[in-house]
């Protein structure tokens, strides 16, 4: 057993950490993706762009996971009321 654990012994954070690194700096088919004249985002814009797709990614999966249309529906209530907050099931 360590005495000491560093913060960089986590696994999720380095997972969390090659995610945002890739979404943000490393991913040249972004870069090349941004149409011509479109003022160049700042770092938190796309930060706050990654954040959202992978909520939404998140909720997507929460609906796919549904069995039938009624169930499809009380989640897509579950969200609404949610409000934007984590939603709880």
């Amino acid at each position: 057993m360590k005495a000491t654990t560093l913060l960089w012994d986590d696994p999720g954070l380095a997972g969390a950490w090659a995610k945002v690194s890739q979404a943000l700096l490393f991913n040249p088919l972004r870069r090349n993706a941004r149409p011509v004249g479109e003022a160049s985002r700042g770092l938190f814009d796309r930060l706050d762009h990654w954040l959202w797709r992978q909520a939404q990614r998140d909720r997507e999966a929460y609906l796919c996971e549904a069995r039938d249309i009624y169930e499809l529906e009380d989640r897509i209530r579950r969200l609404e009321r949610a409000g934007g907050g984590q939603l709880v099931v």
